[in-house]
């Protein structure tokens, strides 16, 4: 695997060193770019700046360019940004673990990472415990492109995201017409409608709208229909007479639930503490397992007020509805102000059944309070399927699953965001002087209700697990439909918690410019204010339930909802953040920059339960008021160039960055993977970007090679989940009636505390052709070697020499790359 991950890597860096080879032909064409790298960008900078002209790093992705590979995922949608580190593939309702620069995710979500709309934060922290910040947001047509700023003005432009803000900007009816398309998965169940449409109403009024409806069982082959929902989404526009600027309406409504993939295991083969390849278990395929089937499809919790509640096996379902609006007016050729504003209704369901390894003889012998986490010591003497044709037998599989069976109501995730800012430009002694001014202010709310129990299953299929029920040597049943008890898992820490609470976030922010000559010099200031409140409450352990299935009964522990608050918010905290930049133009068609920011970002809801932040009355202990912020400090200098060889036009950047992260956190998922839950270090970070992008009349190429070197200091370990090299290539040819490109990325070996895993490659690949007029027939295919593998992520290795696996192997846990998906589908433009 080495020496193919060397061999592609070697590829992508002579690719895109080539593109960097100096100009060997006249630049005539060098005003038709071959990239967007002369798109004016919107996102976390000065308006009025084109990436080759912004000292910052920033990548622009037009919505073609994203279809054309079918993204399973948001996850595969960002994958395509140099630099961010998206460790799961985690599925089409999101969920994964999003990092950049060597950063690390040391709890899950997108802890340094913004997601944005139009130029608003999605939610104001996304790596939200249940609540990350992509399950929020779908890319379908309405989004014109994809804009991220990594690193640099990310700082002081944006609030919680000093590593890179993501924002998904709309299209605006600008251009007249739209598109409907069909497609069908070939391989698995899966039926897509996507269409938008937009134009002028009249000479002063715009629109557009767009959206899609989905329903199938997702590429894991699920029983039932595990995806189904819609989104739509629109905004009008009213151009102010004398181009003096306008006032936009929009609107957005997102009901979907899709699946999660959070466990998908293989057997790994290890020499030492190194993982030298993976391979399927008996009857598992980590490319199509699902945890989930229809004997856990609807399953019970214990709700707060005690009694036993059934609910359904959804993934993640979130809903939400947005409305907001956006003015911009120009006062005088000095001044301009902009205000964009955004209310959003969020609630949701996150469902799902963990994967919890083990070999089935290790539990067999043990006592039944191991399991469940109390002090029950009635030993399991025998384990038996609990439904299907198979109930009442002896399980006989060498391994099974013991693990989290949780439901979270996502009660309230609701916000309301603001951003306002006034611009004034002018000369001074022949400089250009822009400076910008703003106050951003956001509320989010965060209302959760945990139900979380451990259930046993079977682990000797793709799917359809069957629930496994436990008993002594003498026949007593000790479980109950697979559940050992309620609110149990991890000993009772959290299943049954409870919160509701808000932060409110206002942030000033002040940035001055000027142009002097091919000089460009710029230096802004952020300082947030939060304001926390409201309430949890923990757990408590209530007693038994005695709980009846189509075996016999079992009484189980419970725990719930205590009714003794755990913290109690009421504090204040403020960070200040800065970011100084310069651009230098050494000719028409090559760019200088260099770049130190420092940012910040608030631990919000996981610093809940963690016994000594608060006081009684709700203000920051001294232990509570280290862990409430976290810190960025980046430097990074550049070049970027376009030009032309050969008849060929190209755009190739390269960066040297470093960054310093001051990290305290509390991740309650680390239990589970026998790791302390707690962080407080400094991580040291450091690496190249190298992109790139070429034409050459009707082939195109775009890719990127990163390598990132980064450790905690405490350890001198480098972190999870941080490979060191990661690339990505991409060639396409389009004749006009026809088209065809192939996508192939990947990664180096990464670290899981002492063990390191292997990297992987995988390609993608498309086929689109256009038998007549407005009208295109596609083919695409994801994994197309049908390789197994994983991305950098925090997996884990159980059941090592048990089970009957030697001493060399075990059992690999996390979210896979999923197995080759194939879908064919229909366009019509109009």
């Amino acid at each position: 695997m080495k020496s193919v991950f060397k061999s592609c890597v070697s590829f992508a860096a002579l690719s895109l060193a080539s593109l960097s080879a100096p100009a060997m032909a006249a630049d005539a064409a060098s005003g038709d770019k071959p990239d967007d790298s002369q798109a004016i960008v919107v996102t976390a900078s000065s308006a009025g700046k084109t990436a080759q002209n912004s000292s910052i790093s920033v990548s622009q992705l037009s919505q073609e360019a994203i279809t054309n590979f079918t993204p399973r995922s948001q996850a595969e949608v960002l994958r395509s940004i140099p630099g961010l580190n998206v460790q799961d593939t985690a599925g089409p309702g999101g969920n994964a673990n999003i990092g950049v620069r060597g950063i690390p995710v040391s709890t899950g979500g997108s802890e340094y990472v913004g997601l944005q709309e139009d130029g608003l934060p999605v939610v104001l922290f996304g790596d939200m415990q249940f609540g990350n910040n992509d399950y929020w947001v779908r890319f379908d047509n309405n989004v014109d492109r994809v804009e991220a700023v990594r690193g640099g003005s990310a700082s002081t432009f944006s609030s919680q995201a000093p590593g890179a803000v993501i924002n998904y900007v709309s299209k605006t009816g600008t251009k007249e017409g739209g598109e409907i398309g069909l497609s069908t998965a070939l391989n698995y169940r899966e039926f897509r409608l996507d269409f938008d449409y937009g134009g002028k109403i009249s000479d002063t009024v715009r629109y557009h709208l767009g959206g899609y409806v989905v329903d199938g069982n997702g590429p894991t082959h699920l029983p039932y229909t595990a995806s189904k929902g819609y989104q739509i989404k629109g905004n009008i526009t009213k151009d102010i007479a004398d181009g003096k600027g306008y006032i936009r309406l929009n609107f957005k409504r997102l009901d979907d639930q899709e699946p999660t993939f959070t466990s998908m295991p293989a057997l790994a083969t290890l020499s030492g503490n190194t993982i030298t390849g993976f391979s399927p278990l008996p009857g598992v395929d980590a490319r199509q397992y699902a945890s989930t089937g229809i004997y856990n499809r609807n399953f019970n919790v214990l709700a707060a007020n005690g009694s036993l509640q059934n609910v359904q096996m959804q993934g993640i379902h979130p809903v939400s509805t947005a409305v907001g609006g956006e003015f911009h007016y120009e006062f005088s050729p000095i001044f301009t102000l902009d205000e964009k504003i955004r209310w959003t209704d969020m609630s949701g369901t996150f469902s799902n059944q963990w994967t919890g390894e083990m070999a089935t003889s290790s539990l067999l012998g043990q006592t039944i309070g191991s399991v469940n986490g109390t002090a029950d010591a009635r030993m399991i003497g025998a384990i038996k399927y609990a439904a299907g044709p198979l109930a009442g037998q002896a399980y006989t599989g060498a391994f099974l699953s013991n693990s989290a069976q949780a439901y979270v109501n996502m009660k309230d995730v609701g916000s309301l965001a603001s951003d306002l800012t006034l611009k004034s430009k002018f000369d001074v002694k022949g400089a250009k002087v822009n400076i910008r001014a703003g106050w951003f202010h956001m509320r989010q709310n965060i209302s959760m209700d945990w139900r979380i129990n451990n259930a046993t299953q079977t682990l000797n299929s793709n799917g359809n697990p069957v629930p496994l029920n436990l008993y002594t040597a003498a026949g007593a049943q000790l479980t109950a439909n697979g559940v050992t008890g309620y609110n149990n898992q991890w000993g009772g820490c959290c299943g049954g918690r409870s919160y509701d609470v808000a932060y409110t976030d206002d942030a000033l922010y002040l940035e001055g410019e000027t142009d002097i000559g091919r000089l460009n010099l710029s230096a802004s200031y952020r300082r947030d204010m939060l304001q926390a409140d409201g309430v949890s409450y923990g757990t408590t352990q209530t007693g038994t339930i005695t709980v009846t299935d189509a075996l016999g009964s079992a009484t189980l522990p419970t725990w719930n909802t205590s009714s003794v608050v755990a913290d109690r918010l009421n504090y204040t905290k403020s960070y200040s953040s800065w970011s100084l930049g310069a651009l230098y133009k050494l000719t028409d068609n090559t760019n200088v920059f260099v770049r130190a920011s420092s940012g910040g970002r608030f631990n919000a809801d996981r610093m809940l339960y963690g016994g000594n932040s608060f006081t009684a009355d709700g203000k920051l202990t001294a232990g509570g008021d280290h862990l409430a912020v976290n810190t960025v400090t980046q430097q990074e200098v550049g070049v970027k160039h376009n030009g032309s060889i050969g008849g060929a036009r190209y755009h190739v950047e390269a960066t040297y960055y470093r960054a310093q992260v001051k990290e305290s956190n509390y991740d309650f998922t680390a239990i589970s993977r026998g790791q302390n839950p707690f962080t407080d270090t400094i991580y040291h970070s450091s690496g190249v970007e190298l992109s790139g992008n070429v034409r050459y009349g009707d082939f195109a190429m775009n890719g990127y090679v990163v390598y990132t070197d980064s450790k905690d200091t405490k350890t001198n370990l480098t972190p999870m989940a941080m490979p060191k090299w990661t690339f990505l290539v991409s060639p396409s040819y389009d004749m006009g009636k026809a088209a065809i490109g192939v996508s192939v990325s990947g990664q180096s070996d990464f670290s899981i505390g002492t063990i390191t895993a292997p990297g992987s490659v995988f390609a993608n690949g498309y086929v689109k052709v256009r038998p007549m007029d407005n009208v295109e027939v596609g083919f695409n295919v994801n994994n197309l070697f049908n390789t197994l593998g994983y991305r950098a992520n925090n997996g884990s290795l159980q059941a090592r020499g048990a089970g009957g696996l030697t001493a060399n192997q075990a059992i690999f846990d996390n979210s896979a790359m999923l197995g080759r998906t194939m879908t064919a589908s229909v366009k019509y433009k109009f």
